[in-house]
């Protein structure tokens, strides 16, 4: 997001006042640490922490319904069938590589067709089954890294996805299902799985998309949210049933309280159903000649009733306050000492991007701002393309037409941002969108969301914005990029391709040098 001249007149008065709440802050902990009762202290730390294990895991689960929606939706509209299989493989690989929680992705139909894709070592493995010849069968593929199939094998199969605990709920409900821990049909290890069901052919059929997540692979995305080094995060149903990574069956479960050999969490759980405790209330237990703080509180957002709970040894949250308030005096001065001379880096290295001039987008003032650009003309940050995707001279919508500004979208993330305008040529000519044939503007917003969904990413769009704009009563597309966090690539059905602004061109990187540059430009 760009910057405007009044922020940029008031950077410096800003940044003082960061950092006069930041020292505010750094000394309130100090005094907090020195004055407040343990439980006080104790009842904040275990809700910020559980707070923040609530949030991360509903981010990872907004996060895969996000995926799975975008996924049913390229289905819903014939992008993806399950007749052409190889195009599953172009959008589900790098999407299991991304995604680290992933064990596995179905596709399944109501005449029970389905294709399994999952990680193996390096590469994938694929598993499509259908009928041949009659008979139930199954197809297994195992491809390289470079996605280069390796073998391929057919044998009979007894596999229905139908018969699966996540097809028929996500036929039955609108948006994401999530099911209960069940053992995977494959390899027989356990886990979740969340689905999302599309009509397609107008309605004549419908397909499941499904996302497989291990039990132990979230177990231990939830083990990182510990918020200190001897404090520990477990998983609890209101079941009274506890995961359990590994058991004596061989494998991840929830188990009963009886069950559970770990003596710590049984007082926790104990203790905490005897005192019928709302969530966010925190207690304590004492074992092992050392006390523990403990907060429960319930995950929202799926189906499932679970609670995340988070366990604290007393010394991680108060210590020793009368030794340590000197100690804590002198980390407050040394983290307010090293917070100015990262304000003095930021300044120094980040300046240039405050400087909104006529190469910026000034969505308060969105026309001057449009006739400022024009004026000034294509360059670095600037470029005009004349059409979303008509290609005025044969008067038909063209690929090339809408790839030739995503490479300037995709050029501008690279490197420091900029302003894309469609509807004005290049002799800087106002003409519009109205070649484009738009039924409205909604329609023009979301041709514009697909695009960048199917060649730069959908989690990208957090560094672009769209406007529609009137000039001279005709229409202009204003996109404004701001400079990405991580690499941007255009991706084509062929290629994936790394650009760069140089002057007002967008410039393609070779292989060979798109690492150097990353690392120069971090």
């Amino acid at each position: 997001m760009y910057i405007s001249r009044t922020k940029r007149r008031h950077f410096s008065r800003d940044l003082l006042l960061v950092l006069m709440l930041l020292s505010a802050a750094v000394l309130g902990a100090v005094a907090l640490f020195s004055s407040r009762a343990r439980e006080d202290i104790a009842q904040k730390y275990i809700n910020n922490a559980n707070a923040s294990a609530v949030r991360q895991f509903e981010s990872m689960v907004d996060s895969m319904t996000q995926s799975l929606e975008v996924i049913g939706d390229w289905i819903a509209s014939g992008k993806l069938s399950m007749s052409h299989t190889n195009a599953f493989n172009d959008l589900l690989f790098p999407l299991l590589k991304r995604d680290r929680i992933l064990y596995g992705i179905s596709v399944a139909d109501t005449l029970g067709k389905s294709y399994y894709v999952s990680i193996d070592g390096d590469g994938w493995r694929t598993k499509k089954t259908k009928d041949i010849g009659g008979q139930h069968q199954s197809v297994l593929c195992y491809w390289a890294a470079d996605r280069h199939k390796i073998s391929e094998e057919t044998q009979p199969s007894t596999y229905d996805p139908r018969s699966r605990p996540w097809f028929s709920p996500a036929l039955a409900r609108e948006g994401v299902f999530w099911t209960r821990p069940y053992i995977y049909f494959d390899r027989k290890v356990v886990g979740i799985t969340a689905s999302i069901a599309r009509n397609v052919n107008n309605g004549d059929s419908q397909i499941v998309v499904a996302f497989d997540i291990l039990l132990d692979n979230l177990f231990s995305e939830i083990q990182r949210m510990a918020p200190s080094k001897n404090s520990r995060v477990f998983v609890f149903r209101n079941d009274a049933q506890i995961y359990v990574p590994t058991n004596e069956s061989g494998f991840s479960d929830f188990l009963s309280l009886g069950e559970v050999n770990d003596l710590l969490i049984r007082k926790m759980v104990t203790s905490w159903e005897e005192r019928q405790l709302p969530s966010g209330k925190v207690f304590f237990v004492n074992h092992d000649r050392q006390t523990w703080w403990c907060g429960f509180q319930a995950m929202e957002g799926t189906n499932r009733k679970v609670w995340v709970s988070v366990m604290v040894p007393e010394l991680d949250i108060i210590g020793d306050v009368s030794h340590r308030r000197a100690e804590l005096w002198t980390i407050g001065a040394i983290v307010l000492l090293l917070t100015g001379t990262v304000a003095l880096f930021m300044i120094r290295r980040y300046g240039r991007s405050f400087d909104l001039s006529e190469d910026r987008y000034d969505s308060r003032h969105p026309e001057k701002s449009i006739r400022q650009m024009i004026a000034k003309g294509e360059g670095r940050t600037i470029e005009f393309k004349s059409t979303m995707r008509m290609n005025l001279h044969t008067q038909k919508a063209g690929k090339e037409i809408e790839l030739a500004w995503l490479k300037a979208v995709v050029a501008f993330m690279n490197t420091d941002g900029g302003t894309l305008l469609l509807g004005i040529s290049d002799d800087s000519d106002i003409m519009g969108l109205d070649a484009d044939g738009f039924a409205n503007d909604d329609k023009c917003r979301l041709h514009f969301k697909n695009l960048i969904n199917q060649h730069i990413g959908a989690e990208l769009h957090k560094y672009l914005i769209f406007d529609l704009v009137h000039v001279d009563g005709k229409q202009i597309g204003v996109v404004s990029c701001s400079r990405s966090a991580e690499p941007v690539y255009l991706k084509t059905a062929k290629s994936e391709e790394f650009f760069i602004r140089s002057g007002p061109s967008s410039d393609a990187l070779p292989v060979s040098k798109i690492v150097t540059y990353i690392q120069k430009r971090s």
